[in-house]
């Protein structure tokens, strides 16, 4: 799947294909059609707040349901 990513703060996002492993017990995987970036990503895109880099933000997404774990 493509993902933004972010690796350094006050740098532009990078587009990326990531992998991911399909949902473990009491997880869902999501086709993801749209997610935000909320106020506290933003502030680790300006780096006023430190966080592990490299990271995907946008953790307010909507869509539908794939699998169940």
């Amino acid at each position: 799947m493509k993902a933004a990513v972010l690796y350094e703060p006050n740098t532009p996002f990078k587009i990326e294909d990531v992998a991911m492993q399909g949902p473990r017990a009491g997880e869902v995987q999501v086709r993801i059609g749209a997610a935000g970036v909320c106020h506290s990503d933003y502030h680790v895109v300006t780096g006023d707040l430190p966080a592990p880099l490299p990271a995907i933000l946008g953790h307010e997404g909507a869509g539908v349901v794939e699998a169940v774990g």
